[in-house]
């Protein structure tokens, strides 16, 4: 909990932005490629409405890394992850973007809150652009989309 109140006091100290008040502060740190393969977690907080990614400085990732971005995005709204934190495979059924096709693997779109695309029941891939996300009834609740 400190961390997240250090988190919401840097981001108020560190707020330049001089426009209308905003409902959502987003903070992406860019990361060199060459010099990182993997990036730490990244966090989208619902008190005060803050996400803080971390993603790669490089044109050929920019879709993904806009995944991540609408993934924190909607943790601010009240949407909860839908993947094992372990095996960072997404739950069944919340976590599949189509959880009734047959057969149910693989599936071709990512739950955008479910992290990854299911290719089997151990294997996933991040998907790489929003084009391959959707928004499932679970998280469309979450974020009052639906009632």
């Amino acid at each position: 909990m400190w961390w997240s109140l250090r988190l919401r006091y840097w981001a108020w100290k560190n707020d330049t932005y001089q426009g209308p008040l905003t409902n959502i502060q987003v903070f992406v740190l860019y990361y060199d490629p060459e010099a990182y393969s993997r990036l730490d977690h990244s966090l989208g907080l619902k008190e005060g409405h803050l996400c803080l990614v971390k993603a790669f400085a490089s044109r050929q990732q920019t879709e993904g890394n806009n995944v991540i971005i609408a993934h924190e995005i909607l943790h601010t709204l009240g949407a909860t992850d839908k993947y094992n934190l372990q095996t960072l495979q997404p739950f069944y059924p919340e976590g599949y973007a189509d959880p009734a096709q047959k057969p149910l693997l693989p599936q071709k779109y990512a739950e955008i809150m479910g992290r990854a695309i299911p290719l089997s029941e151990s294997e996933s891939k991040i998907p790489d652009s929003l084009a391959y996300t959707l928004i499932g009834p679970q998280t469309a609740r979450e974020i009052n989309w639906l009632k």
